[in-house]
């Protein structure tokens, strides 16, 4: 039987000062790069304050994941879609 696609929890991550990077991602939440979804990337949520978002496989979450200040999650990451026909559609 094949492996499953692992399922992964979406956590955000501070990195103030150097450059921000997936191995820095990863090194501050305590995972190896390979436990983090590289395709989905290091997304911006607030630059200005060094928040990133990123994926990690549900496996391997840390069990203390909360810093002193702050939130990482994990979080859901639910698919956003629309709630009806586009506004100005004439269907």
């Amino acid at each position: 039987m094949a492996n499953p696609t692992p399922q992964f929890l979406l956590m955000t991550v501070e990195m103030p000062g150097a450059e921000p990077s997936i191995g820095r991602a990863a090194s501050e939440l305590g995972v190896a790069v390979e436990d983090l979804d590289v395709d989905f990337g290091l997304v911006p949520i607030d630059p200005r304050r060094a928040k990133y978002a990123v994926q990690v496989r549900a496996d391997k979450v840390p069990m203390e994941t909360r810093p002193e200040s702050g939130h990482r999650g994990p979080w859901s990451n639910a698919k956003i879609e629309p709630f009806g026909p586009p506004r100005g559609s004439k269907k």
